[in-house]
């Protein structure tokens, strides 16, 4: 049995002594288990347009992968910073919300815009706008500024969109009676001294007065494909009144009207943009303008024509436009029209729409993100605050937790509204209410609990015999905005009034708004209640949005001239932001362009005596907020052609130059935070606007010299400013947690100042703000810079023990010392580099720092070798400076007695090096360091045989023990 015993013993000794050697080998459980991968996504149901705000804008690789997970981008994916178009099912949404950039998804198409109407030009002072000149003595019209207006369209043949370069035209009298004879007279265009069929000259009666009167009609020419009707091949002409005294003679000149003022025509019809250019096919476009606002808009942007004694002139005649379609089933959604006009060049941006179901109404949506985006990128954006003004569509009242609050509504009689909107705004988390809709009916009410869907758009329903209620709870991205949404869709009592009970958990303020499918702005679905504030629209909730409001520019209605139009939006926003910039005249006292592919609102006929017909090239009146968005649109684009860089500032402008009058009462005056939530800071002044920037101080250039500072210099700032009183310098070193102030020195015509030396490293943020002490608001431009460091670190010292050969059981000891000025990046790294082969290959050794200097080692070399070493430094900017370099030649021990002496060398020329670096392991090849192990490494990686030998010799010993006894 011992023997058996001995026997297995000697046996796992041997085991033991075959075991391979993994001195660094990990246990199982300690090993790294790969990362557990999600279950594989599975993408199915209807692909719906929506827009998605991330965190940050996208990576090609986070698109691509977002595309695997079923967010299908176009090709060339659509954005405005961080908000995208795409298209995705519901169950790639709900995957999307697991990843930690994503904020919001949001419906792309929505179903309850409304059109703010109103237009006006009137008391704006652009009159005067229009005679101050630009930097090439042109006149202020809007010239070069494009001009997007989100809207129906345009009809653009109407001659109030041709710009008068035509060339100039001499007409023919043909009875020789001194005037003009309509169908007769005409332009001799062949000169033959007659005038033909197609010569003939007609003219457009707008004002119906059988009397051609040049202030409002129109001449043209039946030289189209049809005689007799206008088509799109005639050509139309104005009078030049070369005498000045207000009558078309003899005397006069005619000037034709030529080239489109509507560059684009955007429209989506059966799902694909389709684009009308004036320079590739706009002469062939399809599209009509069939609901005549956008055409009404455009009138008030850039309709008319200045100096041709034309009564009806938009605020900017020269301005071009682009007319984006956002309604209608061929209409792209505000988010797509922003998109579109960012890319093909807008100025200014106007978005004549209006919604205030389902929205948040704190400037939190997707769409309004981008409007602030596009804001920040110098295109200002101005919407109409919207028409809500006396309609009863909202109302806001307190509401204690765990008390059942309950509001009244209706719908008018006879207006066949099919499906209630009401949405719910509270500051409170809504998740758990409890929410009732009670419905009258011919035999008493019924009182239906309702169902909350979780999520923006996941609609819950319950279906009743008379109607089905869909709703859903969702809360904003902003903090404290909280929202119900509910539908009531079918057969609609309208005798009686509906109610809806809520009961939440935490007091708080809360606001009921409502619209319905059959009617618009007002005479619809109304509270029983109503209160007529925060009813500024979406999207003109956007933070950045120029708001415009509505006042009344006659005397055609009530309340009457210079009052705030009853309908206009007022605020505040539902977060408390007054919101309102400006007002501007709007109130169905503006007259402007017709298009005749629309309906003519028969009470228009002849109203006020205005020249008020159904004619082609004739005049409505328009009304509303978004007719008063086209005045400060048209006024911006004044501004812009004085000066395209005060597009960042150009709310603070509009606002800064406001006036105010009897009408608006006392406001508070820019920059103090508006205290009318009816008017802003007053009425628009286009003309103020345009001096304001006038007085603004010009800065022309601004920079740093040297360009790229290193940690010696002082760094000096000019700027090249004009119309200054003086220049404030401001800067810091810590992200303005703190700064330092300055005026700057006005010296050979420029303004400057010396910045101190700072140390490597260091980021300078600095800013200029010119003063014109006339002037409401003053610029300020902003730049920075990095201190570098582009100097190599400094070798004072280099010492060694080498002479010209060395025994091959010898080391070689090195030292260096090495500064770098104080402020400078300091020094990185010291290394030792060796080469037995003329610098083909090399090996590396730190040098370390004993205090003072930096010490490193060559180990010995074998018999026969060449070794050439020198010492590179490297500070952390990444400079490098390399010793002199030193060779010696290595001996075999005991063949020549070879005297090794200390030798010191001063480096006087250096070189700055990149080098090839191999490992300072390898031991192949003549020539190569023989790496040394130490006892205590080679007793820990030979552990397990040492152990697996002293058991076999304890088994030995045990053997013999046994076999003497």
């Amino acid at each position: 049995m011992k023997r058996v015993l001995l026997l297995l013993g000697l046996v796992l000794s041997l085991v033991a002594l075959g075991i391979p050697i993994c001195p660094d080998r990990v246990p199982d459980e300690q090993v790294a288990k790969p990362v557990a991968t999600p279950e594989e996504f599975v993408d199915v149901g209807e692909k719906k347009d929506v827009t998605i705000r991330f965190e940050r804008e996208l990576t090609v690789n986070e698109i691509e992968n977002f595309r695997r997970q079923g967010i299908y981008f176009d090709e060339d994916p659509k954005h405005i910073g961080d908000v995208y178009l795409a298209r995705a099912s519901d169950v790639a949404l709900e995957y999307l919300e697991r990843n930690p950039i994503f904020e919001r998804a949001e419906p792309l198409k929505r179903s309850f815009y409304q059109l703010p109407r109103d237009v006006s030009a009137g008391e704006t002072f652009t009159n005067l706008t229009w005679n101050i000149k630009d930097g090439q003595g042109l006149n202020l019209t809007g010239k070069d500024i494009m001009i997007a207006d989100l809207d129906t369209g345009i009809q653009w043949r109407h001659p109030d969109f041709l710009f008068p370069d035509g060339g100039e035209y001499s007409w023919f009298d043909v009875s020789i009676n001194w005037v003009f004879d309509n169908g007769t007279d005409g332009i001799d265009t062949n000169g033959d001294l007659s005038i033909s069929a197609k010569e003939k000259l007609y003219s457009i009666d707008t004002d119906n007065n059988s009397v051609f009167d040049m202030e409002y009609d129109w001449l043209w020419m039946d030289n189209g494909s049809s005689i007799g009707v206008i088509d799109d091949g005639d050509s139309f002409f104005i009078v030049n009144d070369t005498n000045s005294d207000g009558n078309f003679d003899s005397g006069d000149t005619l000037v034709g009207l030529k080239t489109p003022k509507t560059k684009y025509i955007v429209h989506k019809p059966s799902g694909s943009i389709q684009v009308w250019d004036r320079d590739v096919n706009l002469t062939s476009s399809t599209y009509y303008d069939t609901d005549g606002h956008g055409t009404g808009v455009a009138g008030i942007l850039n309709g008319g024509h200045l100096g041709f004694s034309r009564q009806f002139v938009g605020m900017a005649p020269d301005a071009e436009l682009m007319a984006i379609n956002i309604f209608g089933s061929d209409g792209l959604s505000v988010e797509e029209g922003l998109i579109w006009a960012r890319d093909h060049g807008a100025d200014v941006v106007l978005i004549e729409v209006g919604s205030w179901t389902y929205d948040f109404l704190d400037g939190s949506s997707n769409a309004e993100a981008m409007i602030d985006s596009l804001t920040e990128q110098g295109i200002p954006v101005i919407v109409p605050a919207g028409n809500l003004g006396g309609a009863k569509r909202h109302t806001d009242t307190a509401i204690t937790g765990n008390v059942t609050l309950t509001e009244q509504f209706g719908a008018p009689t006879g207006t066949g509204i099919g499906t209630f909107y009401i949405t719910l705004l509270c500051d409170q988390l809504l998740d758990n209410a409890k929410v009732n809709i009670t419905e009258p009916t011919s035999s008493g009410s019924l009182t239906h609990q309702i169902s909350l869907g979780s999520g923006y758009n996941s609609w819950s329903s319950i279906s009743t015999p008379n109607v089905t209620i869909w709703a859903f709870v969702a809360n904003s991205t902003k903090p404290g905005n909280h929202m119900i949404a509910i539908a009531i869709s079918g057969t609609i009592e309208d005798t009686q009034l509906w109610s809806v009970d809520i009961q939440i958990q935490t007091t708080g303020h809360i606001h009921f708004y409502i619209s319905d499918d059959a009617t618009s702005w007002s005479g619809g679905a109304y509270w029983n209640t109503s209160t007529n504030t925060h009813l500024i629209t979406w999207p003109s909730t956007a933070d950045t949005a120029i708001s415009v409001a509505s006042y009344m520019s006659r005397n055609l209605w009530i309340p009457g001239y210079g009052q705030i139009a009853p309908y206009s939006a007022v605020g505040p926003r539902i977060d408390g932001t007054p919101k309102i910039s400006v007002a501007a005249p709007g109130g169905w006292d503006i007259v402007s362009a017709w298009s005749n592919d629309s309906a003519w609102a028969s009470w228009m006929t002849g109203k006020g005596g205005l020249p008020l017909y159904p004619r082609f090239g004739g005049y409505q009146l328009f009304s509303g907020t978004s007719a008063a968005g086209p005045h400060v649109a048209g006024a911006a684009a004044l501004v812009l052609q004085l000066d395209i860089t005060r597009n960042l500032r150009m709310k603070d402008i509009i606002e800064a130059s406001a006036y105010q009058d009897i009408y608006t009462g006392n406001l508070a005056r820019y920059p103090a935070i508006q205290n009318s939530t009816v008017w802003g800071y007053g009425k628009l002044n286009a003309c103020a606007a345009v001096e304001e920037v006038m007085q603004y101080p010009v800065i022309n250039d601004l920079l740093h010299s040297p360009s790229s500072p290193e940690y010696n210099d002082t760094v000096t700032v000019t700027a090249n400013v004009s119309n200054a009183d003086y220049v404030g310098i401001h800067w810091t070193t810590n992200n303005w947690t703190t700064g330092y102030d300055a005026n700057m020195t006005f010296t050979n015509g420029l303004y400057v100042f010396d910045i101190p030396e700072y140390p490597y490293g260091t980021r300078v943020d600095y800013k200029i703000t010119p003063v014109n002490t006339s002037a409401l608001m003053n610029p300020e431009q902003s730049s920075w810079y990095t201190v570098g460091d582009m100097t190599p670190p400094i070798i004072d010292l280099f010492a060694h023990n080498a002479s010209s050969s060395v025994f091959d059981n010898t080391s070689v000891h090195v030292s260096v010392l090495v500064s770098e000025p104080p402020g400078s990046s300091g020094i990185d790294s010291v290394v030792l580099e060796v080469s037995v082969d003329n610098w083909v290959t090399l090996t590396t050794t730190v040098m370390v720092s004993n205090g003072t200097h930096y010490e490193g080692t060559i180990q010995p070399h074998t018999y026969p070798a060449t070794v050439t070493f020198r010492v590179a430094v490297n500070d952390s900017a990444g400079n490098s400076k390399a010793s002199s370099e030193v060779t010696y030649t290595i001996e075999e021990s005991g063949s020549t007695t070879t005297t090794t002496t200390s030798t010191t060398t001063t480096t006087t020329t250096t070189t700055d090096t990149s080098t090839t670096t191999t490992s300072d392991t390898d031991t192949t090849g003549p020539g190569s360091t023989t790496p040394t192990i130490g006892i205590t490494d080679w007793i820990r990686e030979n552990m397990l045989v040492m152990l697996g030998a002293a058991f076999a010799v304890f088994i030995i010993v045990l053997i013999m023990v046994v076999r003497r006894r």
